[in-house]
């Protein structure tokens, strides 16, 4: 059986043209996407902020840390001695206290935070960071106060007391501004500046004297021994007078003169 062959459209006749092909129906326009929130990056700053910020959270951490550190580093302190314990020699054995030589025994101190305290010590006093923490636990150290007399013309005492007084700075921030006055003008560095010359005269002013007597005090802390035979923390025997200090007022300036030809 022969095969079929497709009939093939008729085909115009010369000089006839061809019909136009029927035009392709138009594409649908595709619906707009709706546009997407902006999520806030989770770095406003560029990385120039971000690391320079770093940086000086950084160099106030160091700061921070290595200032009570320095403060820490007491020459006086001798190895080998807990506190209120006998001074031992390298094998242990203890030292007499007549045959102890400090210069035998100097103390090892940590380089690192000497070498930074040298440069940060300008930084760390006006963000006021170098005072410190003596007095917290586990190396606690000795504190101290000024004890003031204030006498009138006729050196008749006409006040007396001392700072910190915990009975007369209140509240306790205030309390602490004056403990902190105290220890800083101990300072050292600030020493010569006239520290203990404004202190008395603020005291003269206040009670309205004449001359005022400052007493550096130092209050030394308990050993264990003394803490376990039962010693008051305020024991007479636990305050050493350092030194005593007299200043007065200086003299009120005269009235002037009457200009000349005044009656």
């Amino acid at each position: 059986m022969s095969k079929q062959r497709p009939e093939t459209p008729p085909q115009p006749a010369a000089g006839e043209k061809k019909p136009a092909p029927a035009p392709a129906p138009e594409a649908k326009p595709k619906p707009a996407k709706p546009a997407k929130p902006k999520t806030p990056s989770p770095w406003p700053w560029g990385p120039f902020a971000r690391v320079l910020v770093s940086m000086l959270v950084a160099f106030h951490l160091v700061a921070v840390f290595v200032s009570p550190w320095h403060l820490q580093l007491s020459s006086s302190v001798v190895p080998m001695i807990e506190p209120g314990g006998t001074p031992l020699n390298s094998q242990g054995q203890p030292i007499p206290i007549e045959q102890l030589d400090p210069q035998q025994y100097p103390p090892q101190l940590p380089v690192i935070p000497i070498a930074l305290a040298k440069y940060l010590h300008h930084y760390a006093n006006l963000v006021f960071v170098n005072h410190g923490y003596n007095f917290f636990s586990p190396d606690p150290t000795a504190s101290h106060l000024i004890k003031y007399e204030i006498y009138n013309a006729a050196n008749e005492k006409i006040a007396e007391g001392r700072f910190p007084d915990r009975r007369e700075q209140w509240p306790r921030l205030f309390y602490h501004r004056h403990m902190m006055l105290v220890e800083q003008s101990r300072d050292q560095a600030t020493s010569g500046i006239g520290w203990e010359n404004k202190i008395a005269e603020y005291l003269i002013k206040k009670h309205d004297g004449e001359w005022a007597k400052l007493t550096m005090v130092r209050h030394h802390l308990l050993t264990p021994q003394q803490v376990k035979d039962g010693m008051r923390i305020d024991a007479p025997s636990t305050y050493e007078n350092l030194g005593e200090f007299q200043h007065r007022l200086p003299p009120r300036p005269s009235e002037p003169a009457p200009a000349g030809g005044t009656p």
